[in-house]
């Protein structure tokens, strides 16, 4: 049985705005190998925000009720040609 174990690979990030130094251990470059993948060419925290610019976030807009006129959180701004209910009156309007 081989106890060998592997010094993990130290990388530098190519983020103009961070070159952090980061570390790629030796059970993450066996995954990279068996998908006959690079290694990451960017640290931890900035594929990270890669990650999370790609996603598409809802921005919340506050708005009132068209019912209760209670003031409340709406993917719609109150601009939008939509009936918008609270939590409430939603749940009262489906009963």
């Amino acid at each position: 049985m081989s106890t060998a174990t592997h010094e993990p690979t130290s990388l530098v990030c190519q983020n103009t705005e961070c070159k952090k130094e980061f570390i790629v251990i030796a059970s993450e470059e066996k995954f990279y190998a068996n998908k006959h993948l690079p290694l990451p060419d960017h640290c931890p925290a900035c594929r990270h925000r890669q990650r999370m610019a790609l996603r598409s976030e809802r921005q919340l807009y506050r708005r009132t009720c068209d019912k209760c006129k209670k003031s409340i959180l709406s993917v719609y701004p109150q601009e939008a040609p939509y009936v918008v209910y609270c939590h409430t009156c939603f749940w009262e309007n489906i009963e």
